[in-house]
Formats: C-alpha cells, sequence, structure tokens
C-alpha cells in the first residue's frame, strides 16, 4: 500500500537530485547542443509510427541536457508519446520526474504541479496502480489548500470519491481511508483559509496588488486556474485585467518564487509574485476601464508588453506587473500575449504562429491608440514577439503615412530575426514612434538557437562589434549585464536596464545623456556599449529616478531639491550621493 505522501517524498528526493545538475548548469553549452528541429523529428518518427524511435531521440536529448527548463519539456514529450502509445505506467514515472523538476525549480506548491500531479493519476489509474493515483490526487489537495485554489481541489475531489466508489479489490477499504482523509485535510484546510484572508495569507503583510490590462490571441484552456487560464493554442483576440501580486520585500528585475532549499513550500503573496487573477472583459468595457485608470492616477502614459519565445501567459503577466512595479509606472502597463507554447521543443511551433498575431497585434495597437486615453504610448517587444511589433508597425506606418507618431519609445530587446530584414522594416516603422532603441547581446540564448537554424544568417538582437547599425534607431549592446540565457529576459531581470528604459519613457533621453551609455566603434558604425559599473548602486538609482518621475520633476535644480528633501540627506555617502547627482546631471542636460 502506497502512503498518502510517497508521491510527494519521490519529488522531493528526485528534486534534490534536479537542484545538483541545476547548480552545474552550463547555459551557453545548452545553446550549443540544442537541435531546434528536435521536436519535428520526433514527430516524423511518430508519423511513420515508430514510437520507439521518437523515444531515442528524446532519451538523447535528456542524456545531453544540462537545463532544468529543456529536461522538463523533454520529459513532457516523453510521457506524450508514451500515453498514445498505451504505456500508462511509464508515462506516469516520467511525469513523476517532470514533477520533481518543476518542484527543484519552482517549489513543492508551485501550481504548475497541479496539471501534471492530475495527468500521473489518469495515467496510473489507466494502468490499474490505483494506489499511486490516489496518492497523486492527494497532492494536489496538499496544493489546492496552500494556494487556496477552491475550483481546482473541486475537481480533484470529485475524481478520489469516484475511485472509492469504483474500487472492489482488497485493498478497497484502505484506499477509501487514504483518500477519506486526503479530503478531511483539505477541508479543515479550506476553512483556515477562509479565516486568514481572500489570498490565504495574512492580510497584513503588505504585499502590492499591480494591476494589469492584457489583450491575447491564445485560446483559453476552460481551467479556471488563473497559472493555466489561457495555454498554447491560437484562439481569437480577447481582451482583459489581470491582477499580480508584489511581495513587500521585492528585489527589482526580479520575479520572486517559492525555493524549496529556503524551505518555502508554498507560493505566498508576502514574499512571492503571484498571478492572481484574471479576468476577460469585453473589449469596449476594458478601454473604458484603462481611461479610468489612467485619470485615477493622473497620467497620460501606458506601454505594451509582447513576450517572446517560451513563455507561457502567467510568466509574461507576472513580468509585465514586475516592470511597472520596478519602474514605478505611473500609467497603464498592457500586456500582448501571442500564442507561445511555453516549450524550449516548440521554437519551430512558435515561429509559425507569430506573424497571425502581429496582425491582430496592430489592430489591437490601433484600439489603444484610439480608446486607451493615453498620449504617450510605449512599446516593448522581446525576442521572437519583436516579430509581431514588427509586422504590426510596418502594417499600421503604411495604414497612417503622413501622420505624427502614435508612439513615443519603441523598445527592440533581442530580436529573433534577420538583421538585414529588421533594418530595411525599421525605414519604414520609423514614422510610427518618437524614438527607437536596439537592445542587443552576444549572451542570448534564443539568438544562439535561432542563428544556428537559420544557417548562421545574423540575427537582429546579437551584440558585439558587428551589431547592426542605423541612423534611425539607437543601437545599445547590453551584454554586459549578465547572461539570463534560458530564462531569456536580462533586460528586464536587472535594475540598470530597467533603470535605462525608464529614463526612454520618462525623458526620452538619448543615449549620450543616460548613465552607462559608452560611445563605440563598430563594423557597421558607432554604436553605444551598457557599463552600469559607472551609474553605482543600480537598484537605488532605479528607485531615485521612479520616485522623480511620479513626482513630475522637470529640472535638474528641482530633481537636487527633491534628492535631498525626499530621498538623501547631504550626510549620505559622498560615493553614493555623487553618482546620483552625475546620473541626474546627464540626463537632465537637454
Amino acid at each position: 500500500m502506497i502512503a498518502i505522501d510517497e508521491i510527494g517524498a519521490a519529488l522531493r528526493r528526485a528534486a534534490s537530485i534536479a537542484l545538483v545538475a541545476l547548480a552545474c548548469t552550463a547555459a551557453p553549452a545548452a545553446a550549443q547542443s540544442f537541435d531546434p528541429l528536435l521536436d519535428i523529428s520526433i514527430s516524423e518518427a511518430l508519423d511513420a509510427d515508430d514510437p520507439d524511435r521518437a523515444l531515442e531521440l528524446v532519451e538523447a536529448a535528456l542524456a545531453a541536457s544540462d537545463d532544468t527548463r529543456l529536461t522538463e519539456d523533454l520529459l513532457s514529450r516523453k510521457a506524450e508519446i508514451l500515453e498514445a502509445a498505451g504505456r500508462h505506467a511509464e508515462a506516469g514515472q516520467a511525469l513523476e520526474e517532470l514533477g520533481a523538476a518543476i518542484m527543484a525549480r519552482e517549489g513543492e506548491t508551485a501550481p504548475e504541479l497541479i496539471p501534471v500531479l492530475e495527468r500521473i493519476a489518469d495515467n496510473y489509474e489507466k494502468a490499474g496502480k490505483v494506489d499511486e493515483a490516489v496518492a497523486a490526487l492527494s497532492r494536489v489537495l496538499e496544493i489546492c489548500a496552500a494556494l487556496n485554489l477552491g475550483e481546482r481541489a473541486e475537481t480533484a475531489i470529485a475524481r478520489l470519491e469516484e475511485i472509492m466508489k469504483s474500487s472492489a479489490d482488497g485493498h478497497a477499504e484502505e484506499r477509501a481511508s487514504t483518500a477519506g482523509a486526503a479530503i478531511e485535510q483539505y477541508r479543515t484546510a479550506e476553512e483556515e483559509n477562509s479565516r486568514a484572508g481572500p489570498f490565504g495569507a495574512d492580510p497584513e503583510t503588505g504585499f502590492t496588488a499591480v494591476k494589469i490590462f492584457y489583450a491575447t490571441d491564445r485560446a483559453r484552456t476552460g481551467d479556471p486556474d488563473p497559472a493555466n487560464f489561457y495555454g498554447g493554442e491560437r484562439g481569437t483576440l480577447e481582451l482583459g485585467t489581470a491582477t499580480v501580486s508584489i511581495p513587500p520585500r521585492h528585489v527589482p528585475g526580479k520575479i520572486e518564487r517559492p525555493k524549496i532549499w529556503l524551505l518555502e513550500f508554498r507560493e505566498d503573496p508576502a514574499k512571492h509574485v503571484i498571478l492572481k487573477s484574471v479576468a476577460p472583459g469585453d473589449s469596449d468595457a476594458v478601454f473604458a476601464d484603462m481611461r479610468d485608470e489612467l485619470a485615477a492616477r493622473e497620467s497620460d502614459s501606458a506601454f505594451v508588453f509582447v513576450h517572446g519565445f517560451n513563455v507561457p501567459f502567467n510568466e509574461a503577466a507576472q513580468r509585465t506587473a514586475q516592470m511597472a512595479y520596478d519602474m514605478n509606472f505611473s500609467g497603464v502597463p498592457i500586456l500582448y500575449s501571442w500564442p507561445s507554447r511555453g516549450s524550449l521543443l516548440s521554437y519551430i511551433a512558435d515561429t509559425a504562429v507569430v506573424n497571425l498575431s502581429g496582425r491582430r497585434l496592430t489592430l489591437f495597437l490601433e484600439d489603444v491608440v484610439r480608446k486607451s486615453g493615453a498620449k504617450r504610448i510605449h512599446l516593448i517587444a522581446h525576442s521572437m514577439g519583436n516579430r509581431a511589433l514588427t509586422d504590426a508597425l510596418e502594417l499600421y506606418a503604411l495604414r497612417h503615412e503622413g501622420e505624427p507618431p502614435a508612439f513615443d519609445q519603441v523598445l527592440f530587446t533581442a530580436p529573433d530575426l534577420d538583421a538585414g530584414l529588421f533594418a530595411e522594416m525599421a525605414k519604414t516603422i520609423k514614422s510610427t514612434a518618437q524614438r527607437m532603441t536596439l537592445y542587443a547581446s552576444n549572451k542570448d540564448w534564443a539568438l544562439a538557437v535561432s542563428r544556428k537554424l537559420h544557417g548562421d544568417a545574423a540575427r537582429a538582437g546579437q551584440g558585439g562589434n558587428r551589431i547592426i547599425h542605423a541612423d534611425i534607431f539607437d543601437s545599445v549592446d547590453m551584454t554586459s549585464i549578465g547572461d539570463d540565457m534560458l530564462a531569456h529576459s536580462y533586460y528586464a531581470n536587472n535594475p540598470s536596464a530597467l533603470t535605462d528604459i525608464l529614463s526612454l519613457f520618462w525623458r526620452d533621453a538619448p543615449p549620450q545623456d543616460r548613465c552607462g551609455m559608452v560611445r563605440a566603434e563598430g563594423e557597421f558604425g558607432n554604436y553605444w556599449q551598457y557599463s552600469p559599473e559607472e551609474c553605482g548602486d543600480t537598484n537605488a538609482l532605479l528607485s531615485t529616478l521612479s520616485v522623480l518621475n511620479r513626482a513630475s520633476i522637470v529640472d535638474l535644480s528641482e530633481a537636487r531639491a527633491f534628492l535631498n528633501r525626499f530621498i538623501m540627506p547631504v550626510t549620505a555617502d559622498p560615493e553614493d550621493r555623487s553618482r546620483l547627482e552625475s546620473a541626474l546631471a546627464r540626463l537632465f542636460r537637454n
């Protein structure tokens, strides 16, 4: 007889092994060894009715993988193949390994574990391993209790009750007792949560709820859980709002998640960034809500963020809220989420849908300009999301030829498209923007894979001496701020990069007026290297600029007076103060 927490214990043991592997990860090597055509090869083997060959390809890739996210995607693919072949016990084992990897990355009660555990239960039940299915569903209830996911818990309870009724073997009585105890334990935790507040946590903890707006052409999954509300399949364009909690001790640039090595076993809004709600709405009502928010905030600004490859909806929403919070953005943050499948194996599939999303994005941007109430609209695209944005802006420019720029700052971060194509499209796009900025890096994993796939053709987001140059946009090499690689969001993970973005949003500052910018001579012309060391404490600088921006400071003398009175007294560390004043003097000299 399997104990209720045996699957949880097995996942914890495997997670500890995964943590050791994660500590030894060499992301650049992963970029070199990963085959972006792997999923196509697997599909070809399956089309030839050769699941064993498909499994061989997956196993070989697993043996070569040294990145936890790639390992997760491979294990999920392995389970799918085994499920289709009717090898359900093996599929359950592969899914247990997947659960262990997710636990190592996100914590023991990560909501991403719930669908995995439900699949484990499905497969073990089909394989006749009913006790293991009960254990998996019991773990679902533990997570639902921790995260206060009542509707999802009721589904697991219904399945447990069905198993209890249908069991007729020698273990039926013991199994019913185990399932009943799990249900009773959940009901007790649910009652405690109802007394603790709407998020299952002490309302005195002080977390901040950040409201974002979104448009997406992802299809709904039918799952009410915010983390899984939208999937990776194509849908029709839908608008709505979402709420993301930011913890009181949030570190700028980070998205805090539960860490098993810190003995954090549940998501807690007092400690972690959590997508708390997703609310689709009528288009006119959503835009009316935007206008009301801008009026309440006394702002005329908005930014639209278009995420990149390998990003699910919930992570894109968290990133949008984190950027808005870290920059103390006074306007409305808006996410455009295209149907990326959120899998490293789905690079080719993502390329197939992103350009269609560009057509939908251009219509949405038309509505943002006409209906949102925002007068200063900034656009940020990342990675493959730049394919959607460049298509959208090119179409917008052709429809509005001869009109003033509709957008203020347009930021292309690590754009995953051909360098020559980007330079040509920028000529048309320029008429839509007040200023265009290209952020590039030589340490971006997805760009390395893309270049490999495209016959070593240069990508627009690659930095270094061969960074693309044009007078119509500012080229900035951000390689110095680190290699986020598979997480693939270096521009938003680093407070110094967010400081540079804020300087653009606030002051429309050219590179020479922004802290950390050093002019360099490249093969194709001048560009800017970003060296944040000269800016000193980047957290302090980001906080200072965000406060000054919200205070509507307009000149250097006013900024210094505000700095002295509210932010940093004259008795502060002389070196820190000198760097801050130098950055401000540079920013306000235009």
